[in-house]
């Protein structure tokens, strides 16, 4: 039979996380071409592991393995056992190890520890039975383990440790022409493989270092970690290469767990900043109670630092940057009070710096930043008109910057921000003509930003300027307008989610996209065209984005996006329809009943209630239709700083309960500010 998988690994359900790390860090290995192994019957080794089997079902409705799975394990050359105390409690990954023996392929199996012990019979053996002792109850010899815990291996050396095997070479064989490999590596014409190299040539140092820490940490050390975490690091993030970021900041975070708590002052600056590095990946990654860990505990040690030397301006501006995070990670999980007291330190350490050094250009930026997060802590205090001055404020500064360096890219891309929080805050105060001359301010900035192609983040807030100026030309009525911008901020993500797969952030930004594009199309009566889409959208972004973890941003993306492939099913299967949007609502309720709410979350959850009342109404149950009406309304009840679409879902609900007539006492403010929205028009 064809072997054509490199590997298949098994995993309980519990442990996915590692099986997806396994896969994709051998799929992406390079084999070290000079490399001396063969395949059974002279076959020469892959130039790449590449691909590996990774089962993504439970099979929890089955009682033996699928004609699929069974399939995918004969046409493996070797399984992969992801083992820990989950792993020994699995019966399919019991089903899958005793399959694969069935073959008379024992010797191609390989172990990966997470978690648990290697002692038998204790109630933490990761081991599975079937690794343990045969069909007829005969014990068998202990599995040996690559081990990714704390006492183990580390996950780049595991790695190397079931490579080595599927390839059929000796780990130490393999390490050293790796390593041989990684120093050959040198400069290239392009960053990203520049990038790499230095990267490579970084992780075999660090490993280097680990092994001689007492002859090299001083000098050396502290030297190759600075370079990791400041020269190396400011080259891989224009690339948004989560990828080589996260294993930048593992490979150094290693070094500081073989450092212990033993090290130079540098050597605790440094692992604050990494700290601080790692949390900006995991956001990005979409894990944030890992960044918010990460997060608080550079924010305790940059403390430490500043507390045993106050005069030191690196330890002040390192605890601001922590504490700036620590803030953000407070907003989106809905922490109005967290968030104003780590956005008022910010801003109190900031202006502390200047006024230390007051020509300092860079601390003059952070003040720039400073009045930005302010802006944010305005508008969830719903008070647009200070949220307008913070803004304002953080432009006027900006530009004074730019103006003594005229050239400065990045300025640029910052000054785009601030007139984007311009144009949200005018939006919030009822001033559409006024917000979209801001957007399209920051739009037009931020487009030449991304025309260079110089940094990918210039690109993800280029397309995302792009869908708010839609969203304020639909406010105003202009389709035409809205269609067009929101096309150029579909066709930015579906290129930066191409580039990287990993960057859950973008994966929002491309659902938020491809439902404002959806929408137009079946404002434009292309509905078929925007099922398409949204379905889509939906399916990547539920496998790529984990959105049952409390992410607010995320559980509110997937539910308008639900609400509205809801409207699009309705009319061909209202069965689904309604599936669908009690999935939208139960998923949007439970974050309001468990979160202090934000704004988008109370709008969402009204935008949601609407359509389930509207076709809970058309399946008959105009009681239950009725009570959710009701109960949308009183979480939608006008404040001050209520933006235009609550106030817009707001009278439709009274249309819905209360007649015509009712509805239209509510349109006053809508009618002022020239409120046309197609998708707020009053239905039926």
């Amino acid at each position: 039979m064809s072997m054509h998988y490199e590997a298949f690994i098994s995993y309980a359900h519990n442990d996915e996380r590692w099986a997806k790390w396994l896969q994709r860090a051998l799929e992406r290995y390079r084999v070290p071409s000079n490399l001396n192994a063969q395949r059974s019957g002279g076959k020469p080794s892959p130039k790449r592991l590449h691909p590996i089997f990774r089962d993504r079902d439970e099979m929890a409705s089955s009682s033996d393995l699928s004609a699929s799975i069974r399939s995918a394990l004969d046409c493996s050359h070797a399984l992969i056992v992801v083992c820990s105390p989950a792993a020994a409690q699995s019966k399919w990954v019991g089903e899958e190890i005793r399959h694969f023996q069935a073959t008379d392929r024992s010797a191609r199996i390989f172990c990966l520890l997470v978690s648990g012990t290697t002692e038998r019979g204790h109630p933490d053996c990761a081991f599975p039975p079937a690794l343990l002792q045969s069909v007829d109850g005969d014990p068998l010899p202990d599995p040996l383990a690559a081990d990714v815990t704390d006492k183990g291996d580390g996950k780049r050396d595991a790695m190397l440790r079931i490579a080595a095997g599927l390839l059929g070479v000796g780990i130490d064989d393999l390490k050293h022409r790796d390593a041989q490999r990684q120093l050959r590596l040198r400069g290239a014409v392009a960053m990203g493989s520049l990038a790499v190299t230095v990267l490579t040539v970084g992780f075999a140092i660090v490993a280097q270092l680990a092994r001689e820490e007492a002859d090299l940490r001083r000098g050396q050390a502290e030297g190759l970690i600075s370079f990791m975490i400041g020269d190396l690091r400011s080259k891989l993030e224009p690339l948004s290469r989560l990828d080589l970021l996260e294993d930048v900041g593992d490979e150094t975070m290693d070094y500081f767990t073989a450092l212990g708590d033993a090290g130079t002052e540098q050597e605790v600056y440094s692992r604050a900043m990494a700290m601080r590095q790692i949390g900006e990946v995991r956001i990005r990654q979409g894990r944030l109670a890992g960044a918010q860990q990460a997060f608080e505990e550079s924010r305790k040690i940059a403390e430490s630092l500043f507390t045993s030397a106050p005069e030191n301006n690196d330890y002040l501006y390192e605890l601001s940057q922590a504490e700036y995070w620590v803030g953000l990670i407070a907003l989106e999980q809905s922490q109005p009070e967290q968030t104003e007291a780590s956005f008022t330190k910010y801003m109190e350490y900031t202006r502390q710096l200047l006024s230390r050094e007051p020509e300092n250009s860079a601390y003059q930026l952070e003040l720039v930043y400073a009045y930005g997060n302010l802006v944010t802590v305005a508008i969830e205090a719903r008070d647009p008109q200070r949220a307008l001055e913070y803004s304002q404020q953080s432009v006027d500064l900006n530009q004074i910057l730019l103006a003594a360096a005229p050239e400065n890219l990045y300025l640029r891309h910052v000054l785009g921000g601030g007139y984007s929080w311009v144009g949200k805050s005018q939006l919030l105060l009822g001033h559409l003509e006024e917000s979209e001359t801001a957007y399209l301010t920051a739009f037009e900035g931020l487009a030449e930003l991304h025309a260079t192609g110089e940094d990918r983040v210039y690109s993800e807030n280029y397309g995302q300027n792009a869908y708010h100026l839609g969203d304020v030309h639909l406010n105003q009525g202009h389709l035409t307008e809205a269609e067009l911008y929101f096309g150029i901020a579909f066709q930015v993500f579906t290129e930066l989610v191409a580039l990287d797969p990993d960057n859950a952030i973008w994966r929002d930004d491309l659902v938020i996209s491809a439902r404002h594009q959806a929408e137009v199309l079946m404002l434009a009566d292309r509905r078929t065209d925007a099922r398409d889409l949204l379905e889509q959208a939906i399916a990547d972004f539920k496998e790529s984005v984990s959105t049952d973890s409390g992410e607010l941003g995320f559980v509110v993306s997937l539910a308008l996006a639900e609400q509205l492939l809801a409207l699009l099913l309705l009319d061909d299967s209202p069965e689904q329809a309604l599936e669908l949007i009690t999935q939208a609502q139960l998923r949007i309720i439970d974050v309001v009943d468990n979160a202090t709410v934000r704004a988008r979350v109370t709008i969402t959850a009204g935008i949601v209630a609407e359509t389930y009342g509207r076709i809970l109404w058309q399946s008959g149950n105009e009681a239950a239709a009725i009570a959710t009406w009701n109960r949308a309304l009183e979480l939608l009840q006008p404040q001050s700083g209520s933006e235009l679409s609550q106030l817009a879902v707001a009278r439709q609900l009274v249309f819905h309960l209360q007649g015509e007539s009712a509805a239209a006492l509510r349109a006053t403010r809508l009618e002022e500010a020239g409120f046309d929205d197609p998708r707020f028009r009053l239905q039926p």
